[in-house]
């Protein structure tokens, strides 16, 4: 079953109603009609099979054929905070970050950031959000926070702290990462934090580390970050991992 859809609202009297958006590319652009099976997802972790029941002109209510299926727990929580990049890049990184399943992204406003992220169409980014968690089979919405002051965001007191520095220490030096843990990661702007923000973070408990060799754009940096913290929470023990 290839199509999902959207729907966030909980069923009334056995059936879903799709919104004008959704219900539009179910019956315009999927051409599906009464009778047809596809997937629902609520955006919360739950999704269900479910049978077209009735079309009007911008709407569709569906039955759900069985109990919800919930999104398996994910082996560490991702919060990312990071600078934006220029141009549609951010949009590209919102998408990936998605696939791979982060929790929370937050744009960050830093002393060196060339993107000023409260120019950033937010309904724009959770729209994509929605797209690319149809595409991936992910039923849990990754939220996207307002744009947030660097400061903000490092005072942010729980979880593995690490902060993306082409000085820090290599993966294999990384602290080690216990499954199912909160982990924020923190990346900077094209030309990297500045020394006293880098000072802050150090001092608020954040450990710097290296994603690799090389000078990592911001999309690279956040998605090689997001994938390596990933592999790490990979095995399915609570043992932490080295």
């Amino acid at each position: 079953m290839s199509n999902r859809f959207y729907c966030p609202t909980p069923s009334r009297e056995g059936k879903f109603r799709l919104d004008a958006e959704e219900s539009r590319h179910l019956l315009r652009v999927c051409r599906h009609t009464v009778g047809d099976r596809v997937e629902l997802f609520d955006g919360a972790g739950l999704s269900y099979v479910a049978r077209v029941v009735e079309c009007g002109k911008d709407a569709a209510w569906l039955e759900p054929e069985g109990p919800p299926t919930s999104d398996p727990a994910p082996p560490c929580l991702i919060e990312i905070g990071t600078a934006v990049p220029k141009g549609d890049r951010f949009d590209w990184l919102v998408e990936k970050a998605v696939e791979l399943g982060v929790a929370r992204l937050a744009p960050l406003i830093t002393e060196r950031s060339v993107v000023d992220p409260r120019g950033s169409k937010l309904d724009r980014l959770r729209k994509t959000v929605v797209e690319a968690s149809k595409q991936s089979g992910r039923s849990r919405l990754m939220d996207i926070d307002a744009p947030t002051n660097l400061r903000a965001f490092l005072e942010r007191s729980d979880g593995l702290k690490l902060l993306a520095d082409p000085a820090g220490v290599s993966p294999e030096g990384w602290p080690a990462i216990v499954r199912g843990a909160v982990v924020r990661l923190a990346v900077g702007p094209e030309g990297g934090f500045t020394e006293a923000e880098r000072a802050l973070a150090v001092s608020l408990g954040w450990r710097p580390i290296r994603l690799g060799p090389n000078i990592l754009r911001i999309e690279t940096a956040v998605l090689a970050g997001a994938a390596a913290i990933l592999a790490r929470c990979e095995p399915g023990d609570d043992q932490p991992v080295h």
